[in-house]
């Protein structure tokens, strides 16, 4: 499905990483789960790929007699889908501040709650440095120095004053 029914500058993931079948290793399972996550860039990505999905098990379905099962749940974790002028106003406000250090990053496939409210309204997604390179998110050594928040809140506050004043 990637790398034949999706644009390459777009991108998608699709990992299958559970899979259980059959009770012992000399017979034939009667039947299999396979669990896994889908991700893209844009939430019409993810949708295109739930089709594909759809339709090639339909496909297995006939080519071998058998039934396949297919659920697909995305449970609120949209993808981000940054407004497009009001993040370039923010990126714009955030570079021009002499007590922001601005560091550009690629977009990201994350699967965010945000995600679900930007579908709703227009808003932008960034990530506060932690002040500590070496602590990540989502690890036993995250570590963030708490200075970090007070200068993230100062530097949307200027944001949001600067936007009202427009």
């Amino acid at each position: 499905i990637i790398s034949r029914s999706i644009d390459p500058i777009q991108s998608g993931v699709i990992t299958l990483g559970k899979i259980e079948a059959g009770t012992i290793r000399n017979v034939i399972a009667g039947q299999a789960r396979i669990e896994g996550t889908i991700r893209g860039l844009t939430q019409n990505m993810i949708l295109t790929i739930d089709q594909r999905l759809k339709e090639i098990c339909l496909g297995i379905e006939k080519s071998f007699g058998v039934e396949v099962k297919l659920d697909l749940n995305q449970g609120g974790y949209w993808p981000v889908e940054n407004n497009p002028q009001l993040t370039k106003n923010f990126i714009s406000y955030m570079k021009s501040q002499p007590t922001v250090n601005f560091i550009t990053t690629e977009p990201k496939m994350t699967g965010e709650d945000f995600g679900f409210l930007l579908a709703k309204f227009p808003g932008t997604m960034f990530w506060l440095g932690v002040g500590n390179p070496d602590s990540q998110l989502h690890t036993a050594t995250l570590n963030p120095d708490e200075k970090s928040i007070q200068r993230g809140v100062d530097a949307i506050k200027g944001f949001l004053i600067n936007r009202m004043r427009q």
